[in-house]
């Protein structure tokens, strides 16, 4: 039974505005910037190679949505510079 008889609790809406970032993304930059200062100031390399392939990451995505979903060229770029900074780190890791 709903609470309210005059009208319907919740009006369906159409417009509803997707967020560029889920909660679980905020979370995991936030995570990923405290882990990255952790890293210069432990002067730990791999991690911040690692941490910033995530961020990069992030800002290829942010750029690309305020584009309005198209791709162009600053976006591709970062998003290709995150893929060599994860690989940088594992080589980094590895030696």
């Amino acid at each position: 039974m709903p609470g309210m008889r005059s009208k319907m609790p919740v009006e369906p809406s159409g417009k509803k505005k997707k967020p560029i970032f889920s909660n679980g993304e905020k979370a995991g930059t936030a995570l990923s910037a405290a882990l990255f200062l952790f890293g210069l100031a432990d002067w730990d390399v791999p991690l911040c190679f690692l941490t910033s392939a995530f961020l990069v990451y992030e800002a290829h995505v942010f750029f690309k949505e305020s584009r309005g979903g198209n791709d162009w060229f600053l976006s591709n770029f970062l998003w290709g510079v995150s893929i060599a900074l994860f690989f940088g780190s594992i080589v980094l890791a590895v030696y």
